[in-house]
């Protein structure tokens, strides 16, 4: 008996170094591994059917998770798909970004913010690639939601800015104290779609931005 346990137990580990390369299990070399085993069993003491049983068990399940596992691909690409599509619905359309960058070109832009709640202050600011101020705006409508100012790309003293990235900076009080209730938001229009890389990204007329950055899409 001793000698027969010896070659089974050499049996298995040559078939599992042999399939897997001494790492993990797949599905097919567990079945393979359960047969070999059947086929080696020592007559005079055959496999128990209770622990042959619970083996047929952890096959069903390996089995169902690997179905489960290339279910969820399909539907990760199902899905990508659908994001790209969406993607391309939004050419041509006017949308509000969440970003607190935008490039500045030769017409004037659509600036803003989305508070949370009201406030008693809103101030944002336009800063330029070095982080000096240029241009500074008081909030009038202090309550919540989103608020939009044109800005013609000027300084105070009226002066045309030029071409460049920009960055949009807000700070708003209440009873006194300062909140982190504002968003910053651009309004821009989709001239194109980047379907490359990690995410599908929208080219418009401020910059490219992500898609899930884009919070909704104006007429």
């Amino acid at each position: 008996m001793t000698t027969v346990s010896g070659v089974n137990q050499t049996a298995s580990n040559n078939i599992t170094g042999s399939l897997t390369g001494g790492n993990s299990l797949g599905k097919d070399d567990f079945l393979l591994l359960l047969v070999t085993q059947l086929q080696n069993q020592d007559p005079l003491n055959p496999q128990d059917p209770t622990e042959f049983t619970s083996q047929l068990a952890q096959y069903s399940s390996l089995e169902q998770l690997f179905t489960v596992n290339d279910q969820l691909q399909q539907l990760e690409t199902t899905n990508g798909n659908v994001v790209q599509l969406n993607a391309l619905g939004l050419m041509g359309q006017s949308v509000v970004v969440q970003s607190d960058t935008f490039a500045l070109g030769d017409n004037p832009v659509t600036l803003g913010f989305n508070l949370s709640e009201d406030v008693d202050e809103v101030q944002f600011t336009v800063q330029n690639s070095d982080g000096k101020e240029v241009a500074t705006f008081d909030g009038t409508n202090l309550s919540a939601g989103e608020h939009f100012v044109q800005w013609d790309g000027t300084d105070s003293s009226g002066a045309a800015l030029p071409a460049g990235d920009y960055q949009i900076k807000i700070q708003t009080r209440r009873d006194g104290e300062t909140t982190s209730d504002a968003s910053s938001l651009v309004k821009t229009t989709v001239n194109g779609v980047d379907l490359n890389g990690g995410g599908s990204m929208v080219v418009t007329d401020l910059g490219e931005y992500n898609l899930a950055q884009v919070a909704k899409v104006r007429n």
